[in-house]
């Protein structure tokens, strides 16, 4: 938006380009009985892998998070020649008696449990604006980008979602918006691609904004690849390493000029850190590694 208004003139036309949804599936599994209680603890702590390319991982939502509830609708599988909302209306007809627990909001976080299903696959959208069909102003949207097509469906997820609901007694549910096809990410990835100038990039491998000096972009969108994985640790490394190159201030920058070749740089040490040196978390180069040996 403030390229198409106007005030980052300057920016690379590669804006928007391998934008990333991680290739997710967002799956939840509500259990039928009322005597359990998933929401205490901390969210994320396993995960399993199907087979080299799809990655689940269990997740439980905190205490009070029941609004997410209103959003599930009936898993459902496609069916080759018949449109997925009528498929979809049929398994809901079947299952009837399961919708007003699966769709309530009640108590929905203490007795849920979600499934996020991640592939490594290439494929990726390209993210644009265009003028409202109604009104003033633009809007988001996106269109097929860069490598294969999007999955509108990961099979895997679904056996997932079932394999769960059976052992917990459950009710498999998946976001309303599958029934059109279109899928839920929870890690909305890329649309800032790294490149060593504007024709190949939007940011420098220093995350320096390309025709704009000064400005970074140190977060999510200069993630350029479906990980398959929690994107968490890998933004948090990026950051960290962009963040470490900067230097002191009244010191000479030791990044070359915008729009040079990449030259490897070593982190530049704080003069002053915020964290006393005496600190547990306090900075230490290099990062001291441990390595175990499980031989005997």
């Amino acid at each position: 938006r403030l390229r198409d208004r106007g005030s980052l003139p300057r920016i690379s036309p590669r804006l928007g380009e391998l934008t990333r949804t991680n290739s997710e599936a967002g799956l939840a599994v509500r259990a039928r009985g009322d005597a359990v209680d998933y929401s205490e603890g901390v969210a994320i702590t396993s995960s399993l892998h199907l087979d080299d390319g799809t990655h689940v991982e269990p997740a439980r939502y905190g205490h009070g998070s029941n609004t997410m509830g209103l959003g599930m609708a009936t898993m459902t599988d496609p069916v080759p020649g018949r449109h997925r909302m009528l498929v979809m209306a049929e398994q809901m007809w079947r299952g009837r008696r399961d919708l007003p627990r699966l769709h309530s909001p009640r108590h929905w976080s203490e007795q849920t449990i979600g499934l996020l299903v991640m592939q490594n696959l290439d494929n990726s959208l390209t993210t644009y604006t265009r003028p409202r069909r109604l009104g003033r102003g633009r809007v988001m949207t996106t269109r097929q980008g860069i490598g294969e097509p999007n999955p509108t469906h990961i099979p895997a997820a679904n056996v997932v979602g079932r394999q769960v609901a059976a052992r917990m007694d459950g009710i498999p549910g998946a976001g309303w918006t599958e029934m059109f096809d279109i899928p839920t990410t929870g890690h909305f990835l890329g649309g800032c691609p790294i490149g060593v100038d504007a024709a190949s990039g939007v940011v420098d491998p220093y995350h320096r904004l390309h025709g704009h000096p000064g400005l970074h972009v140190i977060d999510g969108s200069t993630v350029a690849a479906n990980l398959g994985v929690n994107p968490s640790l890998t933004i948090t490394a990026m950051a960290e390493r962009a963040c470490s190159l900067w230097p002191n201030l009244g010191d000479t920058d030791p990044r070359p000029a915008l729009g040079a070749d990449y030259v490897r740089l070593p982190a530049v040490a704080p003069r002053s850190p915020v964290v006393p040196a005496s600190a547990p978390g306090a900075l230490r180069r290099p990062v001291p590694v441990e390595i175990r040996s499980t031989t005997p």
